[in-house]
């Protein structure tokens, strides 16, 4: 059974990784693909696209781990005490960071938990996930689709899940020493074991092809238009909130930490430019004032 779900991730992270690589043309872009182990127990492997035409720095990382004993930030309430035969977790990651400001920073990721009895199998289970969405300078019409899809992903499993995954999203990517969300949301859950172990695979693929369809979508309609130094040096600064987030609130990359996971791939998820200045000019403020009063609003369709 664990060899059957591990193929399934590695599906995910292959039609993503290869929606990715084709659309980077340059030449001189930094691609890698590297297999990696964990001293623990498991390991993965992470897709890499650095300083390319299209995006600064991007990755896609599979990853299938098992010990022991899983931190206490990765398990429900109900279930830190019933750990006694070992768990098993994997999943994939994506984050992308593109070079044009008009298009936004995107996050997607599908999980998997399982507690094992006494023979390895699985015993208990949940899965999380959800992805969302940072633009810079802001185009409704993404916006809109972007939620539009991701409820509509949603849809085969329970007519009530966007709306409590979309609430979801837009709370936790929220950064409170900012009084600023992240971005425009999206989707985001947790701890769900609601559906078979079956659906729930299924439920995650449907996430996850919706998620590259809509941003490749996006990739495509936005990667031409021409942006000047100023709106760059924007974006860059923008970035900034999201390393913020991502060093100091993610549970993922917390996870990642407290559970002796691979450096490099945990840290991938940062963007590779980035900048924090202390002085703003007014084509920052204008910009600014823009993006907030998009992104401190709900989207839920």
């Amino acid at each position: 059974m664990i060899k059957e779900l591990e193929h399934t991730f590695k599906n995910i992270q292959s039609q993503i990784r290869k929606e990715f690589e084709n659309l980077e043309t340059s030449k001189n872009s930094e691609i890698s693909y590297d297999s990696w182990k964990r001293e623990e127990g498991g390991g993965g492997k992470t897709f890499i696209i650095a300083n390319g035409r299209l995006f600064d720095n991007c990755a896609v990382n599979f990853s299938s781990i098992y010990g022991n004993q899983l931190p206490d930030s990765a398990l429900p309430s109900s279930l830190k005490k019933t750990i006694k035969n070992g768990y098993h977790a994997m999943g994939i990651s994506v984050i992308s960071h593109p070079k044009n400001p008009n298009i936004p920073s995107s996050h997607m990721n599908v999980r998997l938990f399982a507690i094992l009895d006494k023979k390895g199998e699985i015993d208990n289970w949940w899965i999380g996930g959800g992805y969302d969405l940072t633009p810079y300078i802001p185009f409704e019409k993404d916006i809109v689709n972007w939620h539009k899809e991701a409820k509509a992903s949603l849809e085969p499993f329970s007519s009530s899940f966007y709306k409590q995954f979309s609430e979801n999203c837009n709370e936790y990517f929220f950064i409170p020493h900012r009084n600023e969300r992240r971005g425009v949301g999206g989707i985001f859950f947790d701890n769900l074991s609601d559906l078979s172990l079956e659906n729930s695979l299924k439920m995650l693929e449907s996430v996850a092809s919706s998620y590259i369809n809509s941003y490749m979508s996006i990739l495509n309609k936005r990667k031409s238009i021409k942006f000047s130094k100023e709106d760059k040096e924007f974006q860059l600064i923008r970035r900034g909130r999201y390393a913020e987030f991502n060093l100091i609130y993610d549970r993922g990359t917390a996870f990642g930490l407290k559970s002796n996971g691979r450096i490099e791939s945990i840290l991938a998820s940062l963007p590779s430019h980035v900048k924090w200045s202390y002085k703003k000019n007014q084509k920052y403020i204008d910009l600014e004032k823009k993006l907030l009063r998009v992104i401190n609003r709900d989207w839920n369709v």
